[in-house]
């Protein structure tokens, strides 16, 4: 086996943000599969062949009292929805693949709660291949005292062995780093049965299987005898987001049952193979422009960024792409959070990036935001509750104990509060960030698919937002946004330039909505930001990070990038290519530092800043960074996008929706706006 690591931590079984299994080690059978949040959970794999048990999954040396012994892992491939590896167990060999399908451009197939494992046996054709499931895997582990229940179901082909928690709380906690303590999880193959502890012992042993299930410690098993086949798990969360207190349930299982989902996935797992293979053939010829590196960086982000999101519906009808705020501190639908991912979504879907807006005008137009910007979020997944960001703490004898202490808990609806409801306090709000946001991710889907109803019925929204842009956006004042790691910073330019993009996507989405003099009005505004942008560049080798600094100080300027992409033209190509020569001039180990004041960066803005070169070297070299630093970070977490640029080490964030960005060069070949 290749001794080279691919990635940080390799997705398994992923859906969503409650579904989300991963191997953090490079043989799968030298530990035990994680949540994307670190937690523990207990499958486990095995191959009986010629007398002899091997594990191929989960740690094999819980069970070498059994006399169980470790398969030799051979190889391990990956692609945009499969994790692949190869072992040998004595004389057989043994293929098998993780398939999570999470298609962009296939909403059905996205939100169906079943991933697979196929696999192929050679050398043995009395093999038998098992895979079992600890009961910690229906809970988080701060409630895995409470006991599951189930049973096994006979299905057409093969049988699904279930269990959940004995007591269900649906919805019962809203926080970061934290699964669903409810609903039900399946594990499926030709021969299912639910067992305990000793039951397991006593089958690796000596094949045993006459299981009592005596004991409280539960496992759900399954076992397959054929050559070649597959292994399902499913999850059904029952209800899967409280949106503004109406629940609901997945886009899926709305329509359908967890058992009509199995039934499809073990009739049509070949066709849906299939389907996941043209995708990743597509992929694979679109990255080749990018260089050798780009391919990768985008496996190690479509499958994360996927399923970092729920897939429902309003009681409209109206689609939702919900997102967890992974490892940062759990909010539903942030803007800065939509707003890094949506290259993948402009791509595929541009529904889904419509989806993660929604939410985001219904609350703008509750009587608890009376603000003239974007709101940051619409709760703490799974329940949007109403904007969580900034609460005004200081003597406010009406938020009371509303504040949420743990991820035990739950918000208050946020939402129900009236207009003198002094909830929210303005210093730690991202007023200009999120409403710039919000313009340029309409204009860029309108750009993509031509459809102006969302901005027309938003109108009103926008309004107030393109206002607030041109009042506070060109030189703001000291404020959070995105760049804020380091600390806050007043005439940020990096922001300046999101807010004057944002302007003129306004003006070109006010021309497409027939308002040809609200058209030309804005445009001659974001003109007018640009001229004092670039002017005040121009005294520079590259642009400093604010305007009250100078060339000593720097900062990636990644929000140059739709002004590229969308063909908007307020800015010269030789002012981002100065930018790029700073940068590379910057670069450390595992990429160009966020900005002067520290040596971290962001995964999805190294991308961005990428795309404004048009030098294939000068982005090569940044690209080869990221890719380094999948490969040799020391730490094993899905990928982050806060990162050390010297040491390559993370921090807090993991597993976020943002890694969609890394898709944004594709947007470059790809015809993007029709001229």
């Amino acid at each position: 086996m290749s001794n080279e690591r691919k990635l940080p931590a390799y997705p398994l079984f992923v859906k969503d943000p409650n579904f989300s299994i991963w191997s953090v080690t490079e043989e799968l059978n030298k530990s035990n599969p994680q949540t994307w949040w670190g937690e523990e959970k207990r499958i486990y794999g095995f191959l009986k062949t010629h007398g002899k048990t091997y594990c191929f999954f989960g740690n094999g040396a819980d069970f070498f009292a059994c006399g169980v012994l470790n398969a030799e892992q051979t190889g391990l491939e990956i692609t945009a929805f499969t994790t692949d590896y190869m072992f040998r167990a004595g004389e057989t060999a043994l293929r098998i693949k993780f398939v999570s399908p999470l298609p962009p451009d296939d909403l059905t197939l996205t939100a169906m709660p079943v991933c697979y494992m196929e696999y192929e046996i050679e050398g043995d054709k009395d093999a038998e291949l098992s895979l079992f499931v600890s009961r910690d895997v229906a809970s988080n582990a701060c409630n895995q005292e409470r006991g599951v229940r189930g049973g096994v179901i006979k299905c057409e082909g093969f049988e699904s062995a279930f269990f959940g928690l004995r007591k269900q709380q649906p919805l019962s906690n809203n926080g970061d780093l934290i699964g669903a303590d409810w609903g039900y999880w399946y594990l499926s193959g030709e021969e299912s049965f639910v067992l305990d502890e000793t039951d397991l012992a006593a089958y690796l042993a000596c094949g045993s299987k006459q299981f009592t299930n005596a004991k409280e410690e539960r496992y759900l098993g399954t076992f397959n005898y054929a050559q070649k086949g597959v292994v399902l798990l499913g999850y059904d969360e029952g209800v899967s987001i409280d949106y503004f207190g109406d629940y609901r349930k997945g886009y899926y299982l709305q329509d359908h049952t967890i058992l009509e989902a199995l039934q499809t996935v073990w009739l049509e797992y070949k066709k849906i193979g299939g389907r996941l293979t043209a995708f990743d053939e597509d992929l694979t010829e679109r990255a080749k422009s990018f260089g050798k590196d780009y391919y990768a960086i985008l496996c190690a982000a479509l499958r994360q960024t996927m399923s970092a999101h729920k897939l429902v519906k309003d009681g409209e009808g109206n689609l939702l792409f919900l997102s967890k705020e992974c490892g940062s501190n759990g909010c539903i639908a942030t803007v800065d959070v939509s707003y890094p991912s949506v290259p993948l979504f402009l791509l595929y879907n541009t529904e889904l990036v419509k989806g993660m807006m929604r939410p985001i005008v219904k609350f703008a137009r509750m009587p608890v935001w009376k603000y003239d910007f974007a709101p940051h979020d619409a709760g703490t997944y799974p329940h949007c509750c109403g904007h969580v960001y900034g609460f005004n703490h200081a003597e406010n004898k009406f938020l009371g104990n509303l504040i949420q202490k743990n991820n035990k808990e739950t918000w208050f609806p946020f939402y129900l509060l009236p207009a003198d409801y002094d909830v929210y306090d303005l210093k730690d709000q991202m007023p200009v960030e999120e409403c710039a946001n919000l313009l340029i991710m309409q204009y860029a889907c309108f750009s993509r698919d031509g459809d102006i109803s969302f901005f027309a019925e938003n109108f009103d929204l926008a309004e107030k937002w393109v206002e607030y842009l041109i009042k506070y956006g060109l030189k703001p004042e000291e404020q959070l946004c995105t760049d804020d790691f380091a600390g806050h910073l007043k005439n940020n330019l990096n922001l300046a330039i999101k807010a004057t993009a944002g302007i003129a996507c306004y003006a070109e989405l006010a021309g497409a909505a027939g308002k040809a003099n609200l058209a030309e009005q804005y445009r001659k505004e974001a003109e007018a930001f640009a001229k004092e942008i670039t002017d005040f560049a121009k005294k520079f080798s590259h642009m400093p990070i604010s305007w009250d600094s100078d060339e000593s100080t720097f900062s990636l300027k990644y929000n140059f990038a739709f002004d590229k992409l969308l063909g908007l033209n307020l800015f010269p190509q030789e002012v981002f290519e100065k930018e790029i020569d700073c940068y590379l001039k910057k670069i450390n180990k595992f990429g160009a530092p966020l900005d002067n004041r520290e040596t971290y960066t962001k995964s999805d803005w190294l991308c961005w800043v990428a795309s404004l070169t048009d030098d294939r070297e000068k982005r090569d070299k940044l690209l080869a960074s990221i890719a380094k630093f999948l490969k040799e970070s020391p730490d094993r977490v899905p990928f982050s996008d806060w990162y050390q640029t010297d040491a390559g080490s993370y921090i807090h964030f993991r597993a976020r929706s943002v890694q969609g960005g890394c898709f944004i060069l594709l947007l470059k070949s790809d015809e993007y706006v029709e001229r």
